[in-house]
């Protein structure tokens, strides 16, 4: 899936969906970012931006800078026609946003322009934000344990923003709605389920339903070829008709006069038996190769997933040891600045 999250400021997007885009990248996805503002309220707009995409990096999120004005972001047919292009361009199934009951004016125009341009998208969420006012009411929670930390390292990557991020209190809330779903121990993120569209014509069932349908052809045809009865229709050449093999009436009851008879192929001119048995043979045999394939194939997807699943631990502790190291060396920055005073 294409997956899109779209912020007003620097760090939005990092708050209010960070880990479950994370869980995203884990399963495979594309994940794109979109940052409307070049967040010049909150600082020097380079170090922002640097500041963004150090962020983005965590889980190679390719990210977008808008040029809207912070503080006065407006849902107009500019920001509209922006963020519909970029919905467009890569194809997005998913889109996190703000929610409509932020209580910052640029997050909620940015929500209203993001519904805007979700009519041909299959999921749209809202997502939690500090500014969030009580009447927040989530219906989807995710579970984020194991991606949490991916959350907390790109907020790290805001150090122009250290006090007004509220890192420390992210986990307080994640552990709250973990609690809301009865996951006591647990992680969670949650949002505002806008849009969640389930039905037989999304381009990704398409296409599962024509796989399937291919399955059943290639059964259809393997059985055909193991039975007697259909074996002379699926081995006849493709460039004759079935007619030609039906075998003319030659009894002596029939009504067709003699001449007529006389005329009429031989039934061995029209279907060769010794050919057909070669041909039978060949089908056998191709049979023989197509179900050892079958099982070559199975024994290297089964690889494949426990490839997969220990990639995805890996990475996990990768991140963890990567927690580890910014922690070790931020005490050790506090140490040495302790010292120097």
């Amino acid at each position: 899936m294409n997956v899109l999250a779209i912020g007003a400021h620097p760090d939005d997007i990092e708050i209010g969906c960070f880990a479950t885009l994370a869980k995203h990248k884990l399963d495979g996805d594309n994940i794109f970012g979109v940052i409307v503002t070049k967040g010049e309220i909150g600082g020097d707009t380079e170090i922002r931006r640097k500041e963004a995409q150090e962020a983005a990096d965590v889980i190679d999120m390719q990210l977008i800078f808008g040029h809207f004005p912070d503080g006065d972001v407006r849902e107009n047919s500019e920001l509209i026609t922006f963020l519909d292009n970029l919905v467009k361009k890569h194809k997005i199934d998913v889109i996190y946003t703000h929610s409509l009951n932020d209580r910052h004016q640029d997050h909620r125009a940015v929500c209203r322009a993001s519904l805007s341009v979700s009519r041909n998208v299959q999921e749209v969420y809202c997502f939690e934000a500090v500014s969030l006012i009580s009447s927040f009411t989530p219906q989807v929670f995710v579970d984020v344990t194991e991606t949490f930390g991916y959350k907390i390292s790109a907020l790290r990557k805001f150090d122009s923003q250290v006090e007004r991020t509220f890192v420390e209190g992210l986990e307080g809330i994640a552990r709250y709605r973990a609690a809301q779903t009865r996951l006591p121990g647990r992680l969670c993120e949650a949002f505002e389920a806008y849009k969640i569209l389930r039905n037989e014509n999304s381009p990704k069932r398409l296409e599962l339903f024509d796989l399937r349908n291919q399955v059943k052809t290639f059964k259809k045809i393997i059985s055909g070829i193991e039975s007697d009865e259909t074996n002379n229709k699926l081995l006849r050449p493709l460039d004759e008709e079935p007619s030609d093999y039906i075998t003319p009436l030659s009894s002596a009851d029939s009504f067709f006069d003699e001449n007529f008879q006389k005329n009429q192929p031989k039934p061995q001119e029209i279907f060769n038996k010794e050919n057909a048995s070669n041909e039978k043979e060949v089908a056998i045999n191709e049979l023989k190769k197509i179900k050892e394939e079958f099982v070559h194939y199975k024994k290297e997807m089964e690889k494949v997933r426990k490839e997969i699943k220990g990639y995805r631990a890996a990475l996990l502790l990768k991140k963890e040891i990567v927690l580890y190291k910014e922690a070790l060396e931020k005490a050790r920055q506090a140490e040495v600045k302790s010292n120097e005073n």
